[in-house]
């Protein structure tokens, strides 16, 4: 039941007016509103043994990759420094957030890195990927898919298999309150 008071309708009917007003800026232009493009977050490519650092590398493309590096996601390759992290952000930065986002963690007394990858394979068969990762958490056999706990020094040569697809972070799942 809409209120008798003034005030309330002429607040609806403002609002009524705005939502069509912005509904037909869209379907009009075919256009949704958007932030402008970030600045310098171009990803790129470093040679071997420099620092890959921001401003450093080279423009990204398929041809500077090795075949197992393009099956690699793209925040896997700036987290083992093929690729320079996007500028204003650094590696231990990026670290930082994949392990609060329980991506990325560090086995006690022996110093490895671990990081919590999909691994896409090209046969649900036991593949040579069960040895090359630190522990299996989930396999999907008819989706050929491989969740796994992988040593970030192991990706390459993981990568690497001819029944390994491509490797991705598992990302974590979001959740609303409120």
């Amino acid at each position: 039941m809409i209120s008798s008071d003034p005030r309330v309708r002429t607040g609806l009917l403002i609002g009524a007016i705005v939502i069509i007003l912005v509904g037909g800026i869209i379907i009009f232009t075919d256009k949704t509103p958007s932030s402008p493009p970030l600045q310098n977050t171009t990803p790129g490519t470093c040679s071997l043994g420099q620092a890959c650092e921001p401003g450093t590398s080279t423009p990204l493309s398929k041809e500077n990759l090795t075949p197992a590096e393009s099956k690699i996601s793209t925040d896997l390759l700036q987290l083992i420094g093929v690729l320079a992290v996007p500028q204003g952000l650094t590696r231990v930065a990026l670290k930082n957030q994949m392990e609060q986002n329980h991506q990325l963690t560090h086995v006690a007394g022996t110093g490895e890195t671990l990081v919590s990858v999909y691994i896409q394979t090209t046969d649900a068969a036991p593949t040579p990927v069960d040895s090359l990762v630190w522990n299996v958490t989930n396999r999907d056999p008819l989706g050929h898919l491989v969740v796994a706990w992988v040593d970030v020094n192991k990706l390459e040569k993981l990568a690497s298999l001819e029944s390994v697809r491509s490797i991705r972070t598992v990302s974590p799942p979001i959740t609303r309150s409120g």
